[in-house]
């Protein structure tokens, strides 16, 4: 049932992007900051795990900290001189968080 649901939720994002003319997954930021989030939440995740936090507790403690960097980053780009905040973007940090904190949980991390 959960594969099912993130199936849908990948569609519903990418289909979004078809239509605009573009695919949402071959833009090379889009794909920076899947793998830069993913990253993050993989590595929260793995050291909720190594201090003994069931998986589902690691997962959402290695999303919510990999979403919340991405979006404070978004925050800032906002001010910066040539950076603009794009929603798009956030949904690539969710997306990355999502599959790099789901990874990390399958494994006992021990440090």
């Amino acid at each position: 049932m959960k594969m099912v649901f993130s199936s849908i939720i990948v569609f519903l994002i990418m289909n979004q992007s078809l239509a605009a003319g573009e695919s949402f997954f071959s833009q090379r930021d889009k794909q920076k900051h899947i793998l830069g989030t993913g990253a993050l939440a993989a590595t929260f995740t793995g050291i909720a795990r190594s201090k003994g936090l069931p998986k589902v507790e690691s997962f959402f403690l290695g999303v919510g900290a990999a979403v919340a960097l991405g979006l404070i980053k978004e925050g800032i780009d906002g001010y910066s001189a040539n950076g603009t905040r794009s929603w798009d973007d956030a949904k690539a940090d969710a997306i990355g968080a999502v599959i790099g904190a789901g990874i990390s949980a399958q494994f006992e991390w021990r440090f």
